[in-house]
């Protein structure tokens, strides 16, 4: 007789739990596997699935070619997508792409040296606070937020529950901050949408005067920039400037991180590097990624199959693609307002995959941990993340 558990309702508990792991590596397990079909037959589907994820998972060496590798891949999304019968966004279950880890030690086996130790500290500020032009402060329990200014940028709406007034002169500015672990939806006075994501800082005007309209960021934000050919639109961070003709792109720019990037979904951009030296404009056309790092001080310009990965995060989602795992849990760390320390060798395999940041966030960890062939241990009020023996 199966435990109950084994009712779970989706492809990744399987994955997740350890009693059907271990039917799944352990000898002669063809005959206990038919045993859980004969039990759950309505669960062919997410227990074939698992049980190929597994076992690419812990084979020990991979002859297949690349073609073969890439079929795979291929196949495997597609029984997942005909599983689901959902969108990319839609799909409810934590780990849905969970499949793309397993996928991902066949297609993607690069290794790089990685820093040991890293910290993912987080600021303690619990509330996100809008800082008025004229020093006022207001504190926003909410985690996720909404924010929306008038068109004379007089009134504030915040959660479309609280109405706020303030003064507008040619020379204020409003702030708005999110500390770790909250996020928000910010319209401005001429109806561009900005989703700030945690950890971030927008500076911008009230209402736009004059022939531009300019704004500053810190941290990560995906701008749905409102057309007028009259008024350019401009982000600026601390190692560049962006010029915007009328688009919807996310940029990523965390003061504390080395690399910088845009990623375009839509229209044009353009970019400068703040140098304080005269520097040749780099365009961006959709689906095109640029990256720039504060030692180079260069852009580098690559192809983005699918722009949603860089935007998912606004549906609660975190994507990533043959990324390295201490990076993925700095990321983490920063949506769930919590201290992450990795402890990993010089060498680890780089991951891909979504993960359902509405899931709790052991759940999250739990998975992150059982595809990366890690572990980690919860010391104190942080989580320490090593190789498994």
């Amino acid at each position: 007789m199966y435990p109950d558990h084994f009712r779970f309702n989706s492809t990744d508990d399987f994955i997740l739990d350890e009693d059907f792991r271990e039917i799944v590596r352990e000898s002669g397990s063809n005959d206990r596997l038919k045993e859980l079909l004969e039990c759950f037959p309505e669960k062919q589907q997410e227990i074939d699935l698992a049980v190929k994820v597994i076992r690419g998972l812990h084979a020990r060496k991979f002859q297949q070619s690349d073609k073969k590798k890439h079929e795979l891949w291929q196949q495997i999304m597609h029984h997942q997508k005909r599983q689901t019968r959902r969108l990319f966004f839609r799909v409810a279950a934590s780990l849905v792409l969970l499949i793309g880890f397993g996928s991902s030690v066949f297609y993607f086996t690069n290794t790089k040296q990685v820093e040991k130790n890293i910290v993912a500290s987080v600021p303690q500020s619990n509330n996100a606070t809008l800082i008025l032009a004229d020093g006022k402060k207001v504190s926003i329990t909410s985690k996720q937020s909404t924010i929306r200014y008038s068109a004379n940028g007089s009134g504030i709406m915040v959660n479309d529950t609280s109405a706020i007034e303030q003064p507008v002169s040619a020379e204020g500015l409003n702030e708005m901050i999110i500390p770790y672990g909250k996020h928000s939806y910010i319209m401005l006075s001429d109806g561009t949408g900005v989703w700030l994501n945690s950890g971030s800082r927008l500076v911008f005007p009230p209402v736009f005067r004059g022939n531009t309209r300019e704004v500053f960021l810190e941290g990560e934000a995906l701008f749905e920039v409102a057309k007028n050919r009259e008024k350019p639109f401009y982000v600026k961070t601390d190692l560049f400037k962006m010029k915007v003709y009328g688009t919807k792109f996310n940029v990523q720019a965390y003061v504390h991180d080395n690399n910088y990037s845009i990623v375009l979904v839509e229209g044009k951009v353009s970019m400068n590097v703040n140098n304080g030296l005269p520097s040749e404009e780099i365009f961006l056309a959709p689906n095109q990624k640029a990256t720039i790092s504060k030692d180079k001080e260069k852009f580098e310009i690559s192809f983005v199959e699918n722009p949603d990965f860089d935007t998912a995060w606004v549906a609660g989602y975190l994507t990533f693609k043959n990324e390295e795992v201490p990076d993925l849990l700095k990321r983490v760390s920063r949506y769930y307002n919590v201290t992450i320390e990795t402890n990993l060798p010089d060498n680890i395999e780089k991951i891909y995959g979504k993960l359902d940041l509405k899931d709790n966030l052991e759940r999250v960890l739990d998975g992150i941990a059982f595809i990366s062939k890690t572990k980690y241990e919860k010391v104190g009020d942080k989580y320490v993340f090593m190789k498994c023996p």
